[in-house]
């Protein structure tokens, strides 16, 4: 028997060892074709140090922070600000928005950096401006800057511009080339940076009411909304039933003119959704469409629409579980509207048509004598079961058990 055993093992062992090297046979000959071939077009000593990306990861880093890119910042040089800087490949010049004092920009020059592979050039422009007066702060007159190449280098794109006098620190702000779609999105919304301190659920609550709505794109002013709330809401940008960018801006306004700064971010606005959407609008975190018709697809290019500012209060009768907006639906009429900014800017100018109303949503609520306005009830269901709310609120409840297993251990190693 142990024979039989001794004979098996051998066998066993034999084919162990043939079947080896057999299989590294085979490897060598295969790496010998990958040589000869080359076909992935590196060597085999570079073969590993190849890294493959799936497509959707491509897609995912294009289209985080779409609309904000590149990142900017309000500047200060002598006595002027700059914050962004757009190429539009129609004029084929840069147009910046500049606040400073009333005076001539006398000794002033601008360049235009391109780039081209992984080298830079630098080609001189023509400037030229025009001023809007600001009758309530001398310091701060709106300048339109622009500047023109004469002639720049061929399959290269614009990077920066230089703004400054001659031996002295210069203005450089990053350019936005403003994009092109073929298929235009009906409305882009922009949003006012948030001064009252709005809970992190209610800023939620506003991208998740507004992606009911149609809208697939959001760039938001930000002066201190929590990063774990911008995170989330980027984080999940481009998913199935949701919206597709979440682009957030850095916005320091250098004064506090908020007429002027409501003005300012306006043209900003317009200047990044130029040639992307029929529409934009900007919005803040309390302000809620009421449409007269379901959907944002209803909207014509060329026709500018307007929106009845309502200013709307806490209905006690309705659940507290609801979104804030479904709440506060006592609401009062006012004299204010907020019109959306059309992209063809050569339409002649015609009465904006009235699209349906904005829900501002108030904090104070004593002396408002309104009606219990049903327009946005249409929307309860979806709101309430919204798909955004839902990740949000397993986030939350995450994040508070999380919290509370940490407060857990450091009491228990307080207390051992």
């Amino acid at each position: 028997m142990r024979k039989y055993q001794q004979l098996l093992l051998v066998l066993v062992s034999f084919v162990s060892v043939f079947s080896l090297l057999l299989y590294r046979y085979e490897y060598m000959q295969l790496l010998n074709v990958l040589e000869v071939l080359n076909f992935f077009g590196y060597t085999a000593d570079n073969m590993t140090n190849c890294v493959l990306l799936e497509d959707k990861f491509y897609v995912d880093l294009e289209n985080d922070n779409l609309l904000a890119k590149p990142p900017v910042s309000w500047i200060k040089r002598d006595q002027y600000y700059a914050y962004s800087a757009f190429w539009s490949a129609q004029q084929q010049s840069v147009h910046l928005l500049i606040l400073g004092p009333r005076s001539a920009f006398s000794g002033y020059a601008c360049r235009v950096w391109f780039k081209m592979a992984d080298q830079f050039i630098s080609k001189p422009a023509k400037l030229s401006y025009s001023i809007r007066t600001n009758n309530h702060n001398p310091n701060f007159h709106q300048y339109e800057v622009h500047c023109k190449p004469d002639d720049f280098p061929v399959n290269t794109e614009p990077y920066g511009v230089l703004l400054g006098r001659e031996n002295s620190l210069k203005l450089f702000i990053p350019i936005e080339v403003q994009k092109e779609s073929h298929v235009k999105d009906d409305l882009i919304m922009c949003i006012a940076p948030d001064y009252s301190g709005i809970p992190d659920t209610h800023l939620v609550e506003f991208i998740a009411f507004h992606t009911l709505l149609g809208v697939r794109h959001f760039i938001a002013y930000d002066i201190g909304i929590h990063y774990k709330v911008l995170q989330f809401l980027r984080s999940i940008a481009g998913h199935r039933d949701l919206y597709k960018t979440f682009s957030t801006l850095s916005w320091q306004f250098p004064t506090t003119d908020l007429q002027l700064e409501r003005s300012i971010l306006q043209k900003d606005c317009i200047q990044r959704t130029q040639g992307l959407a029929k529409h934009s609008i900007l919005l803040s975190w309390d302000q809620y469409l009421a449409l007269n018709k379901d959907e944002l697809n209803s909207l014509k290019n060329d026709i500018n629409y307007t929106f009845q500012i309502k200013k709307c209060c806490n209905n006690r009768q309705l659940k507290k579980s609801w979104p804030m907006a479904m709440k506060k639906t006592i609401c009062e009429k006012t004299n204010e509207t907020i019109n959306t900014i059309i992209d063809d800017q050569t339409m002649k100018y015609q009465p904006p048509t009235k699209m349906g109303s904005i829900h501002r949503l108030e904090e104070i609520c004593e002396k408002i004598s309104g009606k219990d306005d049903k327009s946005m009830a249409k929307y309860l269901i979806n709101f309430v079961n919204s798909k955004l709310l839902r990740l949000w609120k397993s986030q939350l409840k995450f994040s508070i058990t999380h919290a509370t297993n940490n407060n857990m251990i450091n009491l228990y190693k307080n207390y051992s």
